[in-house]
């Protein structure tokens, strides 16, 4: 039975490399290899590491300055200084590390030198390496690197691999035999591999050609793992593949190995933490929310007065959504009596993972939740980036490029369904961009779609869920309405609601996939209900903040102005509540969103996506601020209080 080890360097790139080990624990790896640190490991990686329990079975030693063409410098007699300092400073890494085992580089081919000299070079390298290794406890392999995979390689076959390990002689001096290198460096793995027995150090598995999931290419991975087993192998088997779409996608081919349920411990050890909110941005006005009671193990309906929590449930009212059927709401919650359950700024950083304390929940219970789409003109340009790229991250740049040079500032001011944009759509056929993205953003129907299921939203506090297929996504902060059975609009929310613009580019018809996953709505921290302070005309004038904070130090910051949307609210809830559709228990209508990050993250070119642990923080003045972390959602706390948990616990407390 193989002992896998996530490679680092290829595996859970759609999160920061602190998070990664992590996630490979989540997955059910026991241990880990890296190729290279771009950088010292941070502090914060170190201790991740240690935190998730794996084994660092393998890192490669200093390779040398990568972008100059070098990968490794061991037979370069040049460079040999470097080579001494670099194998130094690793070996103390390695030590702090836990690491056994380093794969020192030969380097490339140097054509002012003989082969035989600089052959020479690197059995003298090596000798002193593995000299000066077995001082530390540290077993040094090099890997034969096929020339199809990278030309010019020093080391390019198995059998300069065997002898250069037969002429150093040391026990702690090794080879990796990657089957990915090995088939294409001539095949007839069976026979090679009981050849060299006695000399592997460490392997690795990718599909070859495609260096994809192992599964996938000219050599069967029961096979390979068969074949180890056979020559007594007991070593970790690295898994240094580039996934096909996603890592926990692609991984269906390791389950019978993996040694962990998947998910069995959350893929984020460290992250970002909710940032206090400063008491200029608390919510204020008249509030209506949801915390949960620990006590009643469920939900209790509260407001807020001189910023301390009130429990006003009540028989006449239990829910949210009978308040915002009330004749007068506002009155009622102000009216309402009620038990203090705590400070506010206490509640909002409590933990929400918790079911002995208080904390936040998302304000709605019995709402449908519905969201409008592509109602300002800057979402408008990117769903049609996302549509022409088909959900592939490295076209969205040159398609901007084009799209914005067509389109300009032309759909900013248009009225949708308006006689201008009937002009500009024919305008826009006929250079070959309509969209149905914009056939919906200024024709003169709405997008309306059911963003989540009753009762799945998450509010302040928790964590928020990606879809683990997904490698390109973003937040959507919005304003969400509370509307009435009868269509009036009660309240207004904070929303954020979380996108995969890989799935849905890939097709629209995926909609459901790129918008309804676990914990994929966030609504809160309240419903501020509206009144003379604060009315339709507030909301219509309204300014979001976003803030994206990353654990990889990422900072990304917005603003976007309601006065932009491209149809007037009440239009929105009319397209989606009236004689057509009838909503009995009222809705939280999403009214779109006016963000379009695509500030650079990690790749020039391919704009922003998500990472684990990001900290998402949406405000705007008189509604505060909805915090709330990213990770996947198959780690996110499954959502199991529906509505037959929450009748059966109204029940037993006499609520109904």
């Amino acid at each position: 039975m193989p002992k896998l080890a996530a490679n680092l360097s290829t595996l859970f790139q759609e999160t920061s490399l602190e998070n990664r080990p992590a996630a490979a624990a989540a997955a059910g790896f026991l241990a880990v290899e890296i190729k290279f640190f771009e950088q010292y490991p941070s502090d914060l990686f170190i201790d991740n590491l240690t935190a998730s329990g794996l084994d660092l079975a393998l890192f490669n030693a200093n390779p040398g300055n990568l972008g100059a063409g070098e990968i490794g410098m061991a037979s370069l007699p040049k460079q040999r200084q470097r080579f001494e300092a670099g194998l130094i400073k690793d070996l103390a890494l390695a030590k702090r590390l836990g690491a056994p085992k380093m794969h020192v580089l030969c380097g490339m081919t140097d054509k002012e030198l003989s082969r035989d000299q600089q052959y020479a070079t690197a059995v003298d390298a090596y000798s002193w390496a593995a000299k000066t290794a077995a001082e530390h406890g540290v077993t040094l392999v090099v890997e034969p690197l096929a020339p199809a995979a990278m030309p010019g390689y020093f080391i390019h076959s198995l059998d300069q691999a065997v002898r250069l390990v037969e002429d150093v002689a040391s026990d702690n001096f090794k080879i990796l035999f990657d089957f990915f290198h090995m088939q294409f460096i001539g095949g007839d793995i069976s026979r090679r591999l009981n050849d060299v027995a006695d000399l592997i150090g460490h392997v690795q598995i990718a599909a070859t050609p495609s260096r994809h999931e192992p599964d996938q290419g000219e050599l069967n991975v029961d096979f390979i793992f068969n074949a180890l087993d056979n020559i007594g192998y007991s070593g970790w088997v690295g898994c240094e593949y580039n996934p096909k779409t996603t890592t926990l996608a692609g991984l269906s081919w390791a389950d019978k190995y993996l040694s962990r349920p998947k998910n069995s411990i959350p893929p984020i050890i460290k992250a970002n933490e909710q940032s206090p909110v400063k008491a200029e941005n608390l919510p204020t006005g008249t509030l209506l929310g949801r915390v949960w009671d620990p006590k009643a193990q469920g939900p209790c309906i509260v407001t807020v007065r001189d910023g301390i929590v009130f429990d006003i449930t009540s028989k006449q009212a239990p829910l949210t959504s009978d308040i915002c059927q009330i004749k007068n709401p506002v009155e009622f919650v102000k009216s309402a009596s009620g038990q203090p359950i705590g400070e506010l700024s206490e509640i909002l950083q409590a933990d929400t993972e918790n079911d002995e304390i208080f904390h936040m929940l998302a304000p709605c219970d019995l709402q449908a939740i519905k969201a409008c789409g592509v109602t300002f003109a800057a979402s408008m340009v990117e769903r049609v980036i996302e549509e022409q790229a088909a959900g592939d991250i490295k076209k969205a740049k040159a398609i901007r490029q084009r799209v914005q040079s067509i389109v300009g500032d032309s759909l900013r001011e248009l009225q949708a369904g308006s006689d201008e944009a009937q002009r500009v759509k024919q305008a826009l056929i006929e250079e070959g961009i309509w969209s149905q993205y914009l056939e919906v953003g200024i024709g003169p129907d709405a997008e309306v779609f059911s963003k989540a299921q009753v009762l799945s939203s998450v509010g302040y506090g928790a964590k928020i869920g990606l879809h683990p297929s997904s490698s390109w996504n973003n937040p959507e902060p919005e304003l969400v309405l509370a509307v009435s059975p009868d269509g009036e609009i009660v309240g207004v929310s904070l929303g954020n609601d979380v996108n995969l613009r890989d799935i849905e580019g890939r097709s629209a018809l995926l909609l459901s996939k790129a918008k309804d996953n676990n914990a994929s709505c966030a609504i809160g921290p309240f419903i501020r209900l509206l009144d003379d302070e604060f009315t339709l005309d507030h909301i219509r004038q309204a300014q979001l903040s976003l803030t994206i904070k990353g654990v990889d130090d990422y900072l990304l910051e917005g603003n976007s102005s309601m006065n932009e949307i491209s149809r007037d609210v009440k239009d929105l809830v009319a397209q989606t509540i009236g004689n057509h559709h009838q909503y009995p228990d009222g809705l939280m209508l999403f009214l779109g969103t006016g963000f379009a990050p695509t500030k650079d993250r990690d790749v020039p070119g391919e704009g922003f996506t998500h990472k684990l642990g990001d900290l998402v923080i949406v405000s705007s003045a008189g509604l505060g601020e909805l915090q709330n972390i990213v990770d996947l959602s198959t780690n996110c706390p499954p959502w199991t209080f529906g509505v037959r948990q929450l009748m059966g616990n109204l029940a037993k407390r006499d609520l109904i």
